[in-house]
């Protein structure tokens, strides 16, 4: 069976792509145990203490972004190369630089007994070590700033091979097409390389705002510089991980645009409305990060409202573009239903879901109750899990399939819907109790919340969740040898140029 991806002469760039991801999936699994794990703690069905229980929970968010926006880098490079060149040094030091972050994390976390949770708010980090060891915190911070120097390398790599494919960034972002009111003539870039182009460049930012929050951490560390105002900091870190969790959803959009049009027969092509709306992220991803700042009433005014006006408006692209643009490609298409067309579809489910989810929380009135319960992670787990995580294994899957020239097991098809409905149940349970009261955070679920009985019956849906993802590892590892071995002897250059979509 002919690959779609391999063209003969990118095989080295899509085993780095293969080795982001599956390192990638492997810690995504790693970490999903932790989280099964407190599910079961709150379930009173595996006594943990509490010490223990804020550990994994910052293992656990940290390092799930942390993975599968691993996987989403890897799965770019695979759509990107076989018509752009992408610098393999770039791709490989990024990768080091990543993993070498990603390695800091948990040596600071279940070694040095660090557990101030993912956001590591100002001053916990630095000046109330309650349990943890000192150098813990440094090890934990350098492990960001690893993550976050990897990411930006990988952004380079990017942004050099779709300037150098295209002309220039102002083409690769599509916007001759954009700016001339979609008068433009010619072929245009695909929308998953416009997608590419503008996260990367994005993603450089949020990696400078991550290095402002880290260097005076690292100066008290070292006991080189004093105190800092805290609220710019909470300011900081949340527009970092703000960032950094919309650049993996966004990411995982722009394998979507490569990858559905093969499962429903039918183009994805490159539009005016599409190509400014992808554009308009630059605006729609960094407003909306003010409403994670609502408890903070010192901050000014006009903050909180452009948080809320940029909340509601922050859904406009996903709805325009990916979401309706994408049911439209499949309506009455002869969809030809497999593991990867059935989880984008799931993943379409759950990031207009989590979106509402998060809609709610991001109106004020509302944010006064439920923004420190469990409504939060309930939200954040649909959009994400059942959203990017859904888009990027799917990716991984088609891949893996791809290249191995193997006929999807019929029968696997069963898993990716397991997923879905182990994945609904869970965040259900987390939405159910968050409405209830229960704060999140906490190690022990508090009284008159049902959170035991609650976290009982999601530990069951979070187990078909993990049936359904051993399942799938099962599928991935089977194929992966002959999938590598297809990719060997291939050299470093693109055979063709990109013909894009056309205007339209």
């Amino acid at each position: 069976m002919a690959s779609t991806l391999l063209n003969g002469r990118n095989g080295p760039a899509l085993r780095a792509a293969l080795v982001y991801l599956y390192v990638g999936f492997a810690l995504f699994l790693l970490l999903g145990l932790l989280g099964l794990t407190m599910r079961l703690a709150h379930a009173e069905a595996l006594p943990m203490d509490p010490a223990l229980y804020d550990q994994f929970f910052t293992l656990h968010g940290a390092g799930m972004i942390a993975a599968v926006l691993l996987g989403a880098m890897g799965g770019i490079v695979a759509v990107l190369s076989p018509h752009v060149h992408l610098d393999l040094r770039l791709l490989w030091i990024g990768f080091v630089l990543y993993l070498l972050g990603v390695c800091y994390i948990p040596i600071a976390v279940l070694l040095g007994g660090f557990s101030a949770g993912w956001t590591v708010l100002y001053p916990l980090p630095v000046a109330y070590q309650a349990g943890w060891t000192s150098w813990s915190a440094f090890a934990f911070l350098l492990g960001y700033l690893f993550v976050a120097l990897g990411f930006g390398v990988w952004c380079l790599a990017v942004l050099l091979g779709t300037a150098g494919t295209y002309g220039g960034l102002r083409r690769a972002m599509a916007w001759p097409l954009v700016f001339s009111g979609g008068r433009a003539t010619g072929p245009q870039p695909y929308l998953q390389d416009i997608v590419a182009t503008v996260i990367a460049i994005y993603g450089i930012g949020s990696v400078l705002v991550g290095a402002v929050y880290l260097i005076p951490l690292f100066g008290q560390n070292l006991s080189l510089s004093g105190a800092v105002n805290a609220l710019l900091m909470k300011n900081l870190v949340f527009l970092f991980g703000h960032n950094m969790v919309n650049l993996t959803i966004y990411l995982g959009a722009g394998l979507v645009y490569s990858i559905l049009p093969l499962y429903a027969g039918r183009p994805w092509k490159t539009s005016w409305l599409s190509a400014f709306v992808i554009n308009l992220l630059f605006v729609s991803m960094l407003l909306p990060f003010f409403h994670h700042m609502y408890q903070d009433f010192v901050n000014t005014v006009p903050l909180h409202l452009i948080g809320e006006i940029g909340s509601y408006g922050s859904g406009l692209p996903v709805l325009l573009v990916t979401i309706l643009g994408g049911l439209g490609l499949v309506y009455r298409a002869g969809m030809r239903w497999a593991v990867p067309s059935i989880l984008i579809l799931i993943g379409f489910w759950g990031w207009v879901f989590g979106g509402i989810g998060a809609l709610v929380d991001a109106t004020i009135p509302i944010n006064q109750i439920y923004h420190n319960t469990l409504w939060v992670p309930a939200h954040f787990h649909t959009y994400y899990l059942l959203g990017a995580v859904a888009f990027v294994w799917a990716f991984l899957y088609h891949l893996t399939a791809d290249l191995s020239g193997h006929r999807e097991p019929g029968l696997s098809r069963t898993a990716a819907w397991l997923y879905g409905i182990g994945g609904a149940g869970f965040v259900l349970m987390f939405f159910i109790a968050g409405a209830a009261g229960m704060p999140r955070r906490y190690a022990i679920p508090v009284a008159g919340t049902g959170e035991t009985t609650l976290a009982a019956i999601g530990s069951a849906f979070t187990a078909l969740l993990g049936l359904a993802l051993a399942w799938l590892a099962y599928d991935l590892l089977r194929q992966l040898r002959p999938a590598w071995r297809r990719t060997l002897g291939a050299s470093t250059e693109p055979t063709v140029r990109p013909t894009g979509g056309a205007a339209t």
